[in-house]
């Protein structure tokens, strides 16, 4: 439920919003944010601390702080894509008020997330917060049915899940 085909999926889904936004400034932050969002997830279950577990494993895996920081990742980027990813998995009480510099990225990594929750039949498009969300839910649905066990997961995954998505696409 929280693969490598679900973080393939929210990537796809925040790139496209990132399109629809026109939130490009928030690019990298948002790839950084949806690669490490789920990367300490244990379990398929309900679970608001696996964002924060995964911060941690970021500030204290050497590794994994060059890889991101190779990624165009800088210093000035890490607190919100840290709040991002420790608020992805919380209730919406939780989220910060929308005139809150991180606001914005908080949003775009929680509404991708939620996006891909069509595979588990409850997404709810009046929980997304963006308006250009609630306009992808189609889409994310045509995703999930194109993807769902039909791409074998391995190094070329993203490649054939971006492929896929294209398609729908075009």
């Amino acid at each position: 439920m929280h693969g490598q085909s679900h973080v393939a999926r929210v990537m796809v889904h925040a790139l496209r919003l990132i399109e629809a936004t026109g939130c490009e400034d928030e690019s990298a932050r948002l790839w950084a944010a949806v690669y490490l969002h789920d990367l300490e997830r244990t379990h398929d279950g309900r679970c608001q601390k696996h964002g924060a577990d995964a911060v941690a494993r970021w500030r204290t895996q050497e590794s994994l702080r060059l890889h991101i920081f190779s990624a165009g990742i800088d210093q000035a980027d890490r607190a919100p894509v840290e709040l991002a990813v420790e608020l992805h998995c919380k209730p919406n009480s939780e989220m910060p008020p929308k005139d809150h510099e991180h606001w914005r990225l908080v949003a775009l990594l929680k509404d991708a997330d939620g996006l891909d929750r069509v595979r588990l039949g409850d997404l709810d498009p009046k929980m997304l917060r963006l308006p250009e969300s609630k306009k992808m839910v189609e889409f994310a649905q045509q995703l999930f049915d194109a993807t769902n066990g039909k791409v074998p997961e391995g190094p070329d995954h993203w490649a054939e899940v971006t492929q896929i998505a294209h398609g729908l696409l075009t």
